[in-house]
């Protein structure tokens, strides 16, 4: 749960399994074996989850545009945070503002 924490209070920072498997003291697969147990998703998947949550609650409570609102949360591409959002969302960043 510590690792979760962390995720969640820097989640804009670039980071990877292996660091927090370390934060853990564990090996990265059985990190990755134990976060999922126990949080019910991989951990890449739940960095992502954090970052969508995030960035649709930039989307609807600020007028950032779609660039300032990736880089907020940690995307570097403006182009791969759309794609990623749609994927997970269902609908464009702009699509989901004007919602």
């Amino acid at each position: 749960m510590e690792c979760v924490r962390y995720i969640e209070q820097h989640y804009s920072k670039p980071f990877d399994r292996d660091e927090l498997a370390r934060r853990a003291s564990l090996s990265s697969s059985y990190f990755s074996i134990l976060f999922k147990r126990y949080v019910g998703c991989s951990p890449v998947q739940y960095v992502t989850r954090v970052r969508m949550d995030r960035a649709m609650q930039l989307l609807r409570e600020s007028n950032l545009s779609v660039a300032e609102i990736a880089s907020e949360v940690g995307f570097r591409d403006p182009l791969y945070f759309s794609r990623v959002f749609t994927q997970s969302i269902g609908v464009t960043p702009r699509e989901y503002r004007n919602a």
